[in-house]
């Protein structure tokens, strides 16, 4: 076998895992976004213990995520050594414009599938915390509204005791 025939073998193997590599980090990004989408229905109805819940499944899927990562930079390190593209900055494009049209078409569509559902998980992400925000703001004003409302029926601002419902003041001396 000659060097080209070697390169051309490291190059189509490691477009073949860093394929599958994508496709895998593809799908747990999806898992990721209907975790997220189930994580607005709990923080809506305001279920901790279903969002605790959802936490740890997240944490389950960030660390197939981060092993994922592993078998992708030991792919692109074998597609550099094909190619001479250095694995820390690695493009989809410029891998891609070493591989046949087939291979290439896929690998593309990969990278755009993985983008597509790494947005749509940053979206809900972001829809995700400006509830916890308004939930929070929410709370914070009926803390609020309750203290004056409870403070304000029972004591004036130098301590002193009123009147309450039905005329009688609070006796101290009890």
């Amino acid at each position: 076998m000659t060097p080209l025939q070697s390169r051309g073998q490291e190059l189509t193997a490691g477009a073949a895992t860093l394929g599958d590599v994508l496709a895998g980090q593809r799908d747990l990004y999806r898992a990721l976004v209907g975790i997220a989408s189930n994580e607005q229905a709990a923080i809506v109805d305001g279920d901790v213990e279903r969002l605790t819940e959802l936490v740890e499944q997240k944490e389950n899927i960030l660390d197939h995520l981060r092993a994922m990562e592993t078998e992708r930079m030991t792919a692109l390190v074998a597609i550099e050594m094909a190619t001479g593209i250095a694995a820390e900055g690695a493009t989809i494009s410029e891998i891609a414009a070493h591989l046949p049209a087939a291979s290439a078409e896929e690998l593309q569509r990969l990278g755009r599938e993985l983008k597509a559902e790494a947005v749509a998980l940053e979206e809900a992400h972001a829809v995700n915390a400006r509830l916890l925000r308004n939930s929070r703001a929410l709370i914070d004003r009926w803390i609020h509204y309750l203290r004056s409302v409870l403070a304000g029926s029972l004591y004036t601002s130098d301590g002193d005791n009123v009147a309450v419902a039905g005329g009688r003041t609070l006796d101290r001396s009890a």
